[in-house]
């Protein structure tokens, strides 16, 4: 055992670390039995009186309108094993964990934001098919858990650290340094302690812009889901202004998970209203936040009006000599800019960072040359028209080989020093007129790839039940073919199903097919990939799992659709479904020949009666 997983044992051993309830430990390792039955889980949950309680009081939120949900077993029949999952891990470990022992950690907000997180990452997964949505949820939940995990273990020293408001990269050599841990690392151990696949637990410690994981790879796919779903979530919980103040990189970041504008603006009103619903269940605070179109109309006081922002400028004057920087200040403003005055080069450095000057006037004494490559090591000071005063001519060479861009030799006139502020507009705007053409031709190949992406989603995608369809099911089950030795599927096909269409039309047999879809992807394993194959027809790949298992699955599946009928206004349906199982054995040397096999075993089943499971 190395270092720091003796550390972990000895942590969880002191009982201080957040962990799930019995009952929802209970379930985690329920949910990923093959064999396990929807009764296995409703009698699990019925453990615990408040759990119950939500799950229905849940289940209740997503049938708004239809029949009141009273019980835990038609509850569980609506959401599935792997919601309930999702609830009794965020509930359990919420619930115990909202004391203010560390005075600086600010509990309320964390769980907010981590509840907007998890809704975020949940609707990303469900729109990108990366993972499953549910456990897409846990895993963003509980993807920065190792700074509760610290501020529970640690209240006092920790609450010393965080009062010094570090940034990322300080905060964790802080940790490092007090605890032997950082909070990366802690979440990472903690969520493998609670059997979260290793893909959900890398997402949450791997870092996709510092090239953790494969180009293109499942892991980098759901990094990049967790990182934007981060970035919204903590501006969700910052308000108004921090949401306007960033929607720029909202945008950028959007364009890369197919959102445009438009379809930003409707996900975030989404995710804004699933956010305060689920906060209202958990009792956590959440913001009522406008319109999210409206936000994205609105521009910071800065940058609104872009002909005058192309021709004010906002100036920085340092120097010395009180006198002069007001002179020079009356001057400049009597130009039509904004002036602001810094007396000291330290204060220099620190205007740039809070007020984001375009031109600075440097007037100091001495230290000119060091001060401008000060300025010029800065992010902000690259772009920065800097004009520095100087007396001699070894202070002028001195200036412009420090990156100044501009020089006056004192003494120099009010008319100089307006042609100095002209050119630094021209600087100003040709810099400006660049970056414009730059983000047109950004947002010009983001939506380019938003439309490739999309059409890629689309062919991959069922557009009646929103599940992945058959060509990508052949394509997945050949990747897992190649990635396990140990593998099954299931055929499944809608009993007399023929009858309906004839009965009630082909509307309400589309609503049959997209009802039967829910209920197989709510009892289906969250590893498992449930598919339209075509018609009435579905292919379910379960990964990892033997005959025997995949036997268990769809019986599961079976008892589940039987367990609920559709209902539509005066029709009730009661549904059946037949399935055929296969797994890969010696026998069955390709992919191919185990859909084949399962076809078989489903053909044989439609002859023994329908509604039963049969392998071959």
């Amino acid at each position: 055992m190395n270092n720091f997983r003796l550390h972990f044992e000895q942590l969880k051993a002191s009982g201080d670390l957040p962990s799930p309830s019995g009952v929802a430990l209970s379930l985690l390792k329920l949910t990923r039995k093959p064999d396990v039955s929807l009764s296995e889980i409703a009698h699990a949950v019925q453990a615990d009186p408040s759990l119950s309680g939500k799950l229905v009081k849940f289940a209740n939120l997503l049938k708004a309108g239809s029949r009141s949900i009273a019980s835990v077993s038609a509850a569980l029949n609506l959401l599935g094993m792997n919601s309930a999952r999702q609830l009794a891990i965020s509930f359990s470990i919420l619930a115990s964990n909202r004391r203010n022992r560390c005075k600086n950690f600010d509990y309320a907000k964390f769980w907010s934001a981590s509840l907007a997180r998890a809704i975020i990452a949940q609707k990303l997964c469900e729109r990108e098919k990366v993972a499953q949505p549910e456990e897409c949820f846990v895993g963003a939940l509980l993807a920065d858990i190792g700074s509760l995990a610290l501020a529970s273990l640690y209240p006092e020293a920790y609450s010393e650290i965080l009062s010094h408001e570090l940034s990322p990269e300080a905060l964790l050599e802080s940790e490092k340094s007090a605890f032997e841990t950082d909070h990366v690392e802690l979440t990472a151990a903690m969520l493998e302690d609670w059997m979260l696949p290793p893909l959900f637990v890398s997402a949450a410690c791997g870092s996709p812009q510092k090239g953790d994981f494969a180009e293109g790879s499942r892991g980098q796919q759901l990094a990049d889901i967790w990182h934007f779903s981060d970035l919204l979530s903590r501006n969700f919980v910052s308000g108004e202004k921090s949401i306007v103040r960033n929607m720029p990189e909202f945008k950028e970041m959007a364009a890369e998970h197919e959102l445009d504008p438009e379809d930003l603006a409707v996900f975030s009103n989404e995710a804004i209203e699933s956010w305060r619903k689920w906060c209202e269940i958990f009792e956590v605070p959440s913001l009522k936040l406008p319109d999210f179109e409206d936000m994205m109309a609105a521009l910071p006081d800065e940058q609104a009006g872009t002909e005058e922002h192309a021709f004010k400028l906002k100036v920085l004057v340092a120097g010395e000599d009180m006198t002069g920087l007001g002179t020079m200040r009356s001057e400049i403003m009597a130009l039509g800019h904004k002036v602001d005055i810094a007396t000291n080069p330290q204060d220099v450095l620190q205007c740039m960072l809070e007020l984001n000057p375009q031109v600075i006037l440097c007037v100091f004494e001495h230290d000119t040359g060091d001060l401008a490559a000060s300025i010029r090591k800065l992010p902000a000071g690259k772009f920065v028209y800097l004009i520095v005063v100087a007396d001699s001519e070894e202070g002028l060479v001195s200036a412009f080989s420090s990156g100044a861009d501009a020089v006056m030799k004192k003494p120099f006139s009010e008319r100089e020093l307006a042609a100095r502020m002209l050119a630094a507009q021209r600087f100003v705007q040709v810099g400006e007129e660049l970056i414009e053409q730059s983000e047109t031709l950004k947002n010009t190949a983001a939506e380019l790839a938003i439309t490739s992406r999309r059409a890629q989603r689309a062919s991959l995608t069922d557009p009646l039940t929103g599940l992945p369809n058959r060509r990508y099911a052949i394509e997945r089950l050949a990747q897992e073919w190649q990635n396990s030795p140990v593998i099954s599927c299931l055929m499944v096909d809608i009993d007399r199903f023929k009858s309906v269409n004839d009965r009630h039309g082909h509307a309400t047999g589309d609503e049959v097919i997209a009802h039967a879809a829910h209920v197989l992807q709510a009892a289906s394993r969250s590893q498992d990939a449930v598919c339209r194959f075509g018609g009435e027809e579905f292919l379910v790949i379960l990964p990892e799992a033997s005959l025997s298992a995949a036997k268990s699955c769809a019986e599961r599946i079976r008892k589940a659709v039987e367990a609920s009928p559709f209902v539509k206004d005066n029709i009730r349906l009661e549904l059946t479904v037949s399935i055929g199982v296969a797994s890969r054995r010696p026998s069955i040397r390709r992919f191919e020949d185990m859909i084949k096999a399962a076809d078989g075993a489903l053909y044989e089943a439609k002859q023994k009666g329908r509604n039963i499971v049969q392998s071959l």
